[in-house]
């Protein structure tokens, strides 16, 4: 789990580009995440400033009493990841993404991104609590997930996972 905390420390985190999917209690971790890894921005108040969304609407999209409508999602997304001007040009240098690969991306650093929380909670949590987990969530399918995110890194170890899976 180390190696994990630390990528998750390490990752340039953009918030999904869909809101949808997303739960009132998601969004605003994402948000507080955001916020919390931001280098422009400390407080809730000067991201209402920089967005122009009400303070208090923006502390209820923090504190998960409302969700954030589409258009307010992604305003609080390019505000809290604007990029340098370094990045930009180098963005512009990169070969495009295909828009939906990217997306896919965007989703799976968002679970991931609140998956590393949840395991940590488990992680401090008691014997009975993690007892109660496994019985909710059956082995089997953690080691699927778990080798099927390995053999993603390694063609060799997808191709035999491939075959192995069917």
């Amino acid at each position: 789990m180390d190696n994990l905390e630390t990528t998750m420390g390490q990752m340039d985190f953009d918030f999904p580009y869909d809101v949808k999917p997303l739960t009132m209690e998601e969004c605003a971790k994402i948000l507080r995440k955001a916020l919390s890894a931001s280098e422009k921005f400390k407080t809730q108040s000067e991201v209402s400033k920089a967005t122009g969304i009400n303070i208090k609407t923006v502390g209820d999209y923090f504190t998960a009493r409302h969700k954030p409508p589409q258009e307010k999602w992604n305003l609080l997304r390019e505000t809290l990841f604007q990029k340098s001007e370094k990045n930009l040009t180098e963005k512009k240098t990169k070969k495009p993404e295909k828009t939906e690969v990217k997306r896919s991306i965007e989703r799976l650093k968002a679970i991931l991104f609140l998956l590393k929380d949840e395991l940590e909670y488990f992680k401090n949590s008691t014997l009975e609590d993690r007892e109660i987990l496994k019985e909710n969530i059956p082995g089997p399918s953690i080691g699927y997930i778990a080798s099927l995110l390995t053999s993603l890194y390694d063609e060799n170890q997808l191709e035999i996972f491939k075959n192995f899976s069917k």
